[in-house]
C-alpha cells in the first residue's frame, strides 16, 4: 500500500480559502514550496473532493477587450497605416 498524506489544518484552511480562485495546479506548487513535500495536482484534488469542495464547471470566462486583444488589434492597424 502507498503512504497517504497527513493533511495539516494550515494546508486544509488554504485549499478552503484558494480553491476557487487558484487552479489545483496552482495550488499543488504553493502548497509544495510552503511545505517542502511534493504535493501533486491528484493530491489537491482529492482533498479538495474530500472536503466536498466544487470548482465552477466549465472555462472561465474571458472578456472581449482583453489587453492582448487591443495590442494585436492595435498592431495590425499601425502596420497598416505605414504600409
Amino acid at each position: 500500500m502507498g503512504n497517504y498524506k497527513k493533511w495539516t489544518d494550515s494546508e486544509i484552511d488554504y485549499i478552503r480559502n484558494n480553491h476557487t480562485s487558484i487552479p489545483d495546479e496552482e495550488l499543488a506548487v504553493k502548497l509544495s514550496q510552503i511545505t517542502s513535500q511534493n504535493i501533486t495536482m491528484a493530491m489537491i484534488r482529492r482533498q479538495r473532493r474530500k472536503l466536498r469542495l466544487s470548482k465552477p464547471r466549465g472555462r472561465p470566462n474571458k472578456s472581449k477587450s482583453s489587453p492582448v486583444v487591443q495590442n494585436v488589434v492595435g498592431t495590425v492597424s499601425t502596420e497598416q497605416t505605414t504600409t
